[in-house]
């Protein structure tokens, strides 16, 4: 099979001939340390170790200037148009068409980033004082909280239509963090009232363009009471990384929800820190388990950071190549 048949596969809870060899690739900072410690220095992480990389189609939905709080989307008339610009040739990367055609010829899987950011990115938040704004905003002017998220879901279907339209991706990713471990920072009253019509219209359109796989991301938290608004309105997959909360942990939403919706992570790359008996633990605790309900994408639930020694990165590897060996994932 192909990565990208492999990877359909087992996320569509098809007969896939073995797991996907899949992980997000250290930073720079942690490959350095690794370097010091026996890696390779004229090799990548995904050639040692032939990992299935992901590549992204290179849409930017997020405002402008990219990854930089925008506060002034709730105060200024003319932010908008500023900050969300369709025709910005940065928001695309260049002949991504070309690229694409050849990824997929080459049977690589590819993605499109969906979201921009969540809901607060959309309403500027960037630090403390635009989150303060953000929430009194939400409660004390309800109808210009609406306008921004209409006119900011319109720029997101305006730009995914235009990339979907020349090129087919494998999985989308709408990635949402909004939450503390004690839960979301918003009422899931007012996450149905002002994210949720947005979801279900990119949500809508990702079907209309034959994406099938709609995973949900977002970092730590706990956002199990918003997981049925999103998961009715499409999402069939979840990626959480760092699980802090215990009703986040990947067994206890299989539990809950099934093989219906596929998993992708799960792993404690914390473990990796910890020597050889953790790392064991996390992985055998972990993933047959996932395995054998189907529709799991076994990886680390971070990227590896500076603190994770490279043997012990080798030795999980190691871990889940046996697995490979032993394990076929099951059709549900």
């Amino acid at each position: 099979m192909t990565e990208k048949e492999r990877f359909l596969a087992t996320l569509g809870g098809g007969e896939a001939d073995r797991i996907p060899v899949f992980d997000l690739e250290p930073a720079d900072s942690t490959l350095e340390i690794w370097r010091d410690q026996g890696f390779p220095r004229e090799t990548s992480v995904a050639e040692y170790f032939r990992l299935e990389t992901h590549e992204s189609v290179g849409l930017v939905l997020r405002s402008a200037p990219f990854y930089k709080g925008a506060a002034d989307l709730l105060e200024s008339p003319d932010a908008f148009s500023k900050r969300y610009d369709p025709d910005d040739p940065d928001r695309y990367a260049r002949n991504f068409e070309v690229r694409c055609d050849r990824l997929n010829r080459e049977g690589r899987v590819v993605y499109v980033d969906a979201s921009g950011g969540g809901l607060l990115q959309m309403l500027g938040v960037g630090d403390w004082d635009s989150l303060v704004a953000a929430c009194d905003a939400m409660v004390n002017r309800p109808a210009l909280v609406e306008s921004l998220m209409e006119r900011t879901t319109d720029f997101h279907c305006l730009c995914l239509d235009r990339v979907l339209s020349k090129v087919t991706v494998d999985y989308a990713s709408l990635y949402e963090p909004i939450a503390s471990n004690a839960g979301p920072l918003i009422s899931p009253e007012m996450f149905d009232r002002y994210a949720m019509p947005g979801y279900r219209r990119v949500l809508d359109l990702l079907d209309r363009h034959g994406v099938e796989q709609r995973i949900f991301c977002t970092t730590g938290g706990d956002l199990s009471s918003l997981l049925p608004s999103l998961l009715d309105a499409g999402i069939n997959g979840l990626w959480i990384s760092n699980i802090m909360s215990a009703r986040m942990e990947y067994l206890t939403l299989r539990q809950e929800y099934g093989s219906d919706v596929a998993l992708v992570g799960g792993i404690d790359c914390t473990a990796l820190s910890r020597g050889e008996d953790a790392v064991r633990r996390a992985v055998e605790d972990t993933v047959p388990p996932l395995l054998a309900g189907g529709r799991y994408l076994p990886c680390l639930d971070d990227r590896p950071r500076d603190n994770t020694p490279f043997p012990m990165y080798r030795f999980y590897r190691e871990l889940l190549a046996d697995l490979r060996e032993d394990t076929r994932p099951a059709r549900s």
